[in-house]
């Protein structure tokens, strides 16, 4: 209520509580002090009435602008999560366009909103940068959805003409992941893995291009490329006197291969000083069922001095004696898969050992065989601590480190020759 009103409304009470207080004096035979009193009281009577009132009513619409406020608040705090987590799926959105069209140029600036007037709330505002964002991703499509169309353009040439591409132009990437020794976690191997890129510089998985290497036979060329680069990184090893050995993976196709294997067998044989350096490694079910032509191509490397490392594990009841004939040094079997075999299921390797093996001497028992067991696919001190009780000797894991790709200095120095290229794309005989 304005101020004014009170004032007129205490006048009004004066003007009543004097009236009565003369009608007291003049009507009812008091005396004056009495009139005054009873004006005076009658006054007091009414401004505490208008007071207790004026209160009550204050407290009314405070309670009420109080709990409008707190609905307001909900509201706005409802309305800034629900726009946060817009703006994160935005965002998201973005990062994965950004990923799978790294090619697409920069999306054009986009006009800024008018300035918001005076009036205007909070939540008017997040509203006006929620529709920034999704201008921004709707122009970004249609900036994708514009330009030439690199997964077309691919499906157009084929995978093996990509593969054949890549080999050509040496995208031909090397990643280490350090194998380390338990339990000093001291990096002890690398692993070499392939990893070729497009035109644009995006990675091809091997899901992607080993089935298409395959059927194009160029499996063998990857791998030969591969092999190559694993040399020179190794000779770089030694001459800074870091005896670090690389397991380098072969195909057994390439062990097959008429065409390819000779070549290469020479080429081992030149570089036969690097035995101890370079295991070559094969996954369980090729070794297992590997030719008479397969098994012939590995003696001949295990004669140069080579060994062989066997991954991809499934099971652990595997013949040790044959492991040691055909020159195989390493098993790698997965840190669960050990465990869940070995400790739990009870499995053994077939060995000459007649007596019960208890799990604790299973890597004394691989040992005995030539053979040093790989737990790998270490993701946490929990498995670390489980097989060092069964007294593994190496470990993998990406708790160890994860495969990286070596630095562009090195991969330059270890590029092969360009003729030696050709050679693998199929370009030249």
């Amino acid at each position: 209520m304005p101020i004014i009103t009170h004032v007129l409304l205490y006048a009004a009470y004066a003007t009543i509580s004097a009236t009565v207080g003369i009608a007291l004096n003049q009507i009812g035979g008091q005396d004056i002090g009495g009139s005054f009193l009873g004006g005076i009281g009658l006054f007091c009577a009414c401004a505490v009435t208008h007071g207790g009132i004026a209160a009550t009513s204050a407290a009314g619409r405070a309670a009420s602008v109080e709990k409008r406020i707190h609905k307001d608040m909900d509201r706005l705090r409802t309305a800034h999560r629900e726009i946060s987590a817009d703006i994160d799926a935005v965002q998201t959105r973005l990062d994965q366009i950004e990923v799978t069209a790294a090619y697409a140029p920069p999306p054009q600036p986009q006009l800024e909103a008018p300035p918001a007037s005076a009036g205007q709330i909070e939540l008017k505002l997040i509203d006006q940068i929620v529709d920034k964002l999704g201008a921004a991703m709707d122009a970004r499509l249609q900036t994708i959805q514009a330009a030439p169309n690199v997964t077309q353009l691919h499906s157009a040439r084929g995978p093996m003409d990509l593969v054949r591409e890549a080999l050509l132009d040496n995208r031909v990437e090397l990643h280490l992941q350090p194998i380390v020794q338990l339990p000093q976690r001291k990096t002890a191997f690398y692993e070499a893995f392939t990893r070729l890129k497009d035109a644009t510089g995006r990675l091809i998985l091997p899901q992607e291009f080993i089935p298409a290497a395959e059927q194009a036979g160029l499996m063998s060329s990857i791998d030969n490329v591969l092999l190559f680069r694993c040399v020179q990184i190794v000779r770089k090893l030694l001459k800074q006197d870091r005896r670090i050995g690389i397991f380098c993976n072969i195909s057994p196709l390439a062990l097959a291969d008429e065409s390819f294997f000779p070549q290469f067998l020479d080429f081992m044989r030149e570089n036969r000083d690097l035995a101890g350096s370079v295991i070559f490694e094969i996954p369980q079910a090729a070794y297992e069922a590997r030719t008479s032509i397969e098994a012939r191509a590995m003696a001949k490397l295990v004669d140069l001095g080579f060994r062989f490392s066997i991954d991809k594990v499934t099971s652990v009841e595997i013949d040790l004696p044959d492991l040691e004939r055909s020159g195989v040094r390493y098993l790698k079997v997965a840190a669960s898969t050990m465990m869940d075999q070995v400790v739990r299921q009870g499995v053994r390797p077939r060995s000459a050992i007649t007596r019960e093996i208890a799990a604790a001497d299973i890597g004394a028992v691989f040992q005995r065989y030539g053979v040093d067991l790989i737990a790998e696919r270490i993701e946490s001190e929990e498995a670390v601590l489980e097989v060092l009780d069964l007294e593994v000797p190496f470990g993998q894991g990406h708790l160890f480190g994860a495969p990286r790709a070596i630095k562009d200095s090195l991969m330059e120095e270890t590029a092969p020759p360009k003729d030696f290229l050709l050679r693998q794309s199929g370009r030249i005989a």
